[in-house]
């Protein structure tokens, strides 16, 4: 039996590749739709979140790889299964039994008999039989139920959402969508996120200022298709801080922050995170203004001044030119709303001319973007260039020198920009009697410089060495400084009277005088002082004893000490006086020699004799009490008192020297009552004073002494009544010895003002010898004119020269009186001679009509006349010169 193929049915065939085509048709069709839904629900992902937050590129791009995953993975695997595994009739056979298990037998059966070049293993009658068979059985049979678990139409459910989702956000919200659809296709690139609420661009980081509060602006742009009425930020994790819309803008008020942070921005579907950097803010450290002054100052660099301080004096007329240095490299500065030039952390401003003042307002911006809190405001004082200012201290404190002396002066002078020269000017006091026409005069005491601001130095003046005539002066130190026409600036005026050897000897003789005045006067204290004490040391000692006494001696103690100092001070003075009379050659050196002595002496008393008597009267003030001696029986008047024990008797009273017996009070009984003790009774000193009943009468209370107490006189002071004894004696010594110091400087004054009496009336004789060439040399202009014509200037000539002579009538008529008044006292011949002799020739009436012949122009007549007094005033004082004791 040969062995036929089988061919299978073409209507089996037929319905066989129908129903692959349909499984393959449906399970693609679910990978595809799986694939649309994961793409599509990716993408719609990306869209609502991108509506939450500013998705991550991380994020987009783990939402694009799952979205691919269905046509990525899932496509492939579904076309290996259900298109390459069903190449094969029976790999479709095997499907059809999935659902038809009997019809899939069937047909695996007829598919396997119909193999090509397939061996029959049974009859070929059976086998067509049941080929035919099963084609009747399939011809008209639906395979399409034996699909595998068909999900097409599911799919196709789910995938429409998202994909209606993409289409209407893509055609809804274009903007967005296609905002969306890039962020999602491309991840990796940096596609900012559309957002409904659209706002200005928000910086990626902020600086604000450390510690202060701060605002945060964000404007809606035009585009913005949504305008929420709040929005919020929040710094890191603090409380949110919300802001309404206002003029399309969000003005956020951010508490003060102190550590850098982030901040996060939440305006509708807008999320923003922005770094915030906390900084300080640039603050000025220095600011310095190099001025220019002007040329005439001769200034060789600009002056440097440091104008932190916000206010700068500088002169009119200068040019300056700013410089500021602040904390931080700086992006932009202006000054008065103009830009200037930045060069790091400086500021540089253009040359500024200063004509007159103003306000200069600074502001700078870091590189930050911060600013100054305030801006920084200089003010400019435009001022003019002022005079120097002297200062002007006489070291030597006489103001009466001799006209050989050098006076020292301590000059100081300060400018604002320079002095030139420094100097001594001197001007004569005029008077119309010693210094009718005064000299003047001044010297450069030293030379400045253009950038010298301060001079100090030494200034001296002699009159003889200046050639200055002795007189009286005002003096005064000056300066200058480089303006042009300046005139000089002048210190405080010191008067100096300068005086020659003869002038100066009788200022001297003046001020011993008043000198020893002074000493009369402690003299005089001393002494009443001493009749106080002598009153004190007549009490007897329990009268001395009374509190009232007491303070007398404490008083008279303190009065002693405040003489001793008057003392003190009025032999510093004559000390002072000794010194300048030192100068004088005039002076003769016995009598320096005798007032040296004489101050030793009264230094002595006042640094040691009185202050000791002062000693011994406060020593008497503190001295323990003395009390009546107790007895132990009843006293007569003039019997002494014993007592028994340690008790001493003291005297009840004591009489002063030349007081009588009689006369001296009774003592009152007493009675004591003595106590016996442990203690050894103490033997009665031989030294102590014998008791004496004399002394007031007082009657006491009972006295209990304790037997055998130790003795109370040992190393106690001197009772008060022997203290005020030694007191007054040596007081009454130190009067002798004052009283001796005033009779040899009585000495000394009465020569002086003999000798002083010559200097006078030379001094009157110079004064009309003056007078007469004064008019001598106005003769010439005027001899023989009337008064009445003579011009101005002669007249004042004239007049003043008159007033003069009536200066000297007066002058002439105080020596005349001064000389009766010494004649009085010394009662010398030659003196009664002089003074006879002036009220002879009436010569004070003659040098006052002498004053009325010049007012007339008798010029001639005049200085005749003057010359005539000149020479009679010289012969009284030839005439008064005598050998004077004190030496030369």
């Amino acid at each position: 039996m040969s062995s036929t193929a089988i061919q299978l049915p073409d209507a089996t065939r037929h319905r066989l590749e129908e129903y692959r085509q349909l499984v393959r048709r449906i399970k693609v069709t679910e990978a595809v739709l799986a694939g649309v839904f994961g793409l599509a629900l990716s993408y719609v992902a990306v869209f609502l979140l991108d509506r939450l937050v500013d998705t991550a590129p991380l994020v987009r791009a783990a939402l694009l790889t799952a979205g691919c995953l269905g046509f990525g993975l899932f496509f492939p695997l579904k076309c290996h299964r259900w298109v390459w595994k069903t190449r094969r009739m029976e790999q479709v056979a095997t499907l059809v039994k999935q659902r038809f298990p009997g019809l899939g037998d069937q047909l695996l059966g007829v598919v396997e008999l119909s193999r090509e070049n397939a061996r029959l293993g049974t009859s070929e009658t059976l086998a067509r039989a049941a080929v035919d068979f099963v084609d009747r059985e399939v011809r008209d049979r639906d395979l399409s139920g034996a699909v595998p678990a068909p999900r097409h139409k599911a799919w196709a459910a789910v995938a429409a959402v998202p994909v209606l989702l993409t289409v209407l956000a893509l055609l809804v919200v274009p903007a967005a969508g296609s905002n969306a659809l890039q962020r999602w296709l491309m991840p990796w690139r940096d596609v900012d996120r559309y957002t409904f609420a659209q706002v200005a661009d928000l910086p990626p980081l902020i600086v604000v200022p450390h510690g202060e509060e701060f605002e945060f602006a964000a404007e809606l742009s035009p585009d913005t298709r949504w305008s929420p009425a709040h929005g919020l930020v929040r710094f890191n994790d603090q409380s949110p801080v919300m802001a309404d819309l206002q003029q399309n803008r969000y003005r956020f008020q951010v508490p003060p922050q102190t550590e850098t942070g982030h901040l996060s921005v939440r305006i509708g579907d807008i999320r923003e995170t922005l770094d915030v950097q906390v900084a300080t803010r640039p603050e000025l450290t220095a600011l310095t203004a190099a001025v220019e002054l002007p040329d005439y100052l001769q200034y060789s660099k600009p002056l440097q001044t440091d104008v932190r301080g916000g206010v700068v004096s500088i002169l009119k007329g200068s040019v300056t030119r700013l410089a500021a240095e602040v904390s931080r490299p700086l992006k932009t500065a202006s000054l008065q709303g103009q830009p200037v030039r930045v060069d790091g952390t400086a500021i540089l401003s253009p040359a500024l001319t200063v004509e007159e003042s103003r306000t200069l307002d600074f502001h700078w911006t870091d590189e930050l973007g911060l600013s100054a809190k305030d801006q920084f405001q200089l003010k400019i004082r435009a001022v003019e260039d002022a005079g120097p200012v002297v200062s002007f201290q006489q070291l030597d404190s006489e103001q009466v020198v001799l006209s050989t002396d050098v006076i020292s002066f301590d000059v100081q002078a300060e400018d604002d920009f320079g002095l030139k020269e420094i100097g001594l000017e001197w001007r004569g006091i005029q008077n119309p009697l010693s210094n009718p026409n005064p000299d003047a005069g001044d010297k450069l005491v030293g030379a400045g410089g253009p950038e010298q601001l301060s001079f100090s130095s030494k200034a001296t003046f002699c009159a003889v060495s200046d050639n200055v005539r002795p007189q009286s002066f005002e003096m005064r130190a000056w300066a200058r400084d480089y303006r042009p026409d300046s005139e000089r600036s002048y210190s405080a005026t010191y008067v100096i009277h300068v005086l020659t050897p003869e002038e100066h000897a009788v200022w001297m003789t003046s001020q011993l005088r008043r000198w020893a005045s002074l000493a009369d006067d402690v003299y005089e204290e001393e002494m009443r002082l001493h009749d106080a004490n002598r009153e004190l040391r007549r009490l007897d000692p329990l009268e001395l004893n009374t509190p009232a006494n007491r303070r007398r001696l404490e008083q008279q103690a303190i009065a002693e000490r405040v003489n001793g100092q008057r003392l003190g001070a009025v032999t510093d003075h004559g000390e002072n006086l000794i010194r300048q009379a030192m100068r004088n050659p005039e002076m003769l050196v016995g009598h320096l020699e005798t007032w040296a002595d004489s101050l030793e002496a009264l230094k002595n008393i006042a640094q040691n004799r009185m202050p000791g008597v002062a000693d011994l009267l406060a020593s008497a003030a503190q001295a323990p009490a003395q009390t009546a001696k107790p007895a132990g029986a009843v006293a007569g008047a003039g019997q002494a008192v014993d007592m028994a024990g340690n008790n001493r008797s003291d005297k009840v009273g004591q009489g002063q020297p030349g007081e009588s017996e009689d006369t001296k009070p009774t003592g009152a009984p007493q009675l004591t009552d003595i106590e016996s003790g442990f203690m050894p009774a103490a033997e009665k000193s031989d030294d102590s004073p014998p008791s004496d009943s004399a002394g007031k009468s007082r009657l006491t209370l009972p006295t209990t002494v304790l037997h055998g107490g130790p003795s109370s006189d040992n190393g106690s002071p001197p009772p008060a009544p022997q203290q005020v004894d030694e007191a007054v004696e040596e007081q009454a010594d130190l009067l002798a010895e004052f009283a001796r110091v005033r009779e040899d400087l009585q000495k000394i004054m009465d020569d002086l003002e003999n000798s002083t009496f010559v200097k006078r009336l030379k001094a009157a004789s110079r004064q009309q010898l003056e007078v007469a060439e004064d008019l001598n040399r106005t003769l010439f202009k005027s001899f023989g004119m009337p008064a009445a014509v003579l011009d101005e200037r002669q007249s004042e000539q004239t007049a003043g020269i008159a007033q003069r002579e009536d200066a000297q009538s007066r002058s002439v008529w105080m020596i005349q009186t001064d000389l009766e008044a010494y004649y009085d006292r010394r009662r010398q011949p030659k003196f009664l001679r002089i003074i006879e002799e002036m009220d002879e020739v009436r010569i004070t009436t003659k040098l006052t009509a002498l004053g009325d012949r010049v007012r007339q122009n008798l010029s001639g007549e005049s200085i005749a006349r003057a010359e005539f007094w000149s020479d009679t005033l010289d012969r009284w004082a030839e005439e008064l010169v005598e050998p004077s004791p004190g030496g030369t």
